[in-house]
């Protein structure tokens, strides 16, 4: 996997083939109408959106210590309330998929991972974990799930209701007690008649939120209110402008199973521990870390045209450098993607993506 060192630091990973065959180009199309007032929306107010998670948890006398044995950050010091982002990779430090861990009780955790992600996590959590130490059980079908986010998630929440509260006398002190939660805790929260599990989720770079998770008997009734707010129910589209614009990889399109996780920024977004003790896939991420770094590296482009996902990337001088993954139209940045490329090719560069689109490369988080 290591390929020769390079003034003596070995270097990790390197750009994909370009011989090989390529999937045909993909051109992202503007934002329907409502879902342009939608994305204003999140930047002004709030918005909500179906989430397409899936959750299973982890339980028994050891299941902090098995699944600290299996995720790059470190569970031992999430305390219950507190949760975590962090990634399970194969034993080669390859990424297998990334995760919100939350600490339900001193035996119980709960994790979240996308839905076309969980086959392969619930298959190596069953391989790695001893059912004699912990239980590893697919919830999937007890939850649903929402999210609310934007500038103003937090009185977006409030606006729900309580059990015995409207939304016009909930005041400004709950409000202000949702902001001043911790990013990544959890806690039960009432919304109409029902209790949820309310998760402070920083996954839309700078834009706060968080995710409504209730038991799947009392979905219904969050739907509705939901639905009833004065908030507008955002598309996928819309959120996956807001999640490029904040730098957050998404498995099957940014990073697979090809991927180390230093590669897609996962370390700079907090989700690795480079103190914790071993864990499986350890020995690429601490070697990256310590002793060298990788070859290439999830960035920004920005072009006055769309860019195409799949297309390679070229620098200067007409090297191959890299390739597209995620590709949105913004309605506040114009054209912009994600895309996979050498180290070598810094910030600031102007490539050329496929035949002649100039872009210039930008630091991810896009900015503000």
């Amino acid at each position: 996997m290591s390929d020769p060192t390079v003034g003596g630091a070995p270097v990790v990973g390197s750009v994909s083939d370009a011989s090989a065959a390529a999937p045909a180009l993909v051109y992202p199309e503007p934002l329907a109408a409502d879902d342009v007032e939608a994305y204003h929306d999140l930047r002004r107010d709030a918005a909500w959106f179906e989430a397409m998670n899936h959750w299973s948890s982890v339980q028994g006398p050891k299941a902090m210590e098995a699944l600290n044995d299996l995720v790059t950050n470190d569970v031992s010091q999430l305390a219950v309330g507190m949760g975590q982002h962090a990634v399970a990779l194969t034993p080669k430090g390859k990424v297998v998929c990334d995760m919100y861990i939350a600490r339900i009780a001193d035996d119980r955790f709960m994790l979240t991972v996308l839905r076309h992600c969980a086959p392969a996590w619930l298959d190596l959590a069953r391989k790695y974990i001893n059912p004699r130490l912990a239980k590893v059980a697919d919830e999937s079908d007890q939850w649903g799930t929402w999210m609310l986010y934007g500038a103003k998630a937090a009185l977006a929440v409030a606006n729900l209701g309580g059990a015995s509260h409207t939304a016009e006398n909930l005041g400004d002190l709950m409000v202000g007690a949702l902001e001043e939660w911790p990013v990544w805790s959890h806690g039960m929260w009432n919304i109409g008649p029902v209790s949820v599990r309310l998760v402070r989720a920083p996954v839309v770079g700078s834009l706060p939120g968080f995710v409504i998770m209730a038991d799947a008997r009392d979905a219904d009734v969050v739907r509705a209110r939901l639905e009833a707010s004065t908030r507008r129910h955002a598309s996928r589209a819309v959120w996956n402008i807001a999640r490029i614009e904040g730098g957050r990889p998404a498995f099957g399109v940014d990073m697979d199973e090809n991927t180390i996780p230093q590669e897609v920024n996962l370390d700079t977004l907090g989700a690795i521990s480079f103190t914790k003790g071993c864990y499986t896939g350890q020995e690429t991420v601490a070697r990256v870390h310590f002793r060298g770094h990788v070859n290439r590296h999830l960035r920004g482009l920005q072009a006055t045209v769309p860019i195409p996902q799949y297309a390679r990337v070229f620098d200067a001088n007409g090297k191959d450098v890299g390739d597209v993954r995620s590709t949105v139209i913004s309605p506040r940045l114009g054209p912009i993607a994600m895309a996979m490329i050498r180290r070598e090719v810094t910030p600031g560069s102007v490539v050329r993506v496929h035949e002649g689109i100039e872009a210039k490369v930008v630091e991810l988080p896009f900015p503000e």
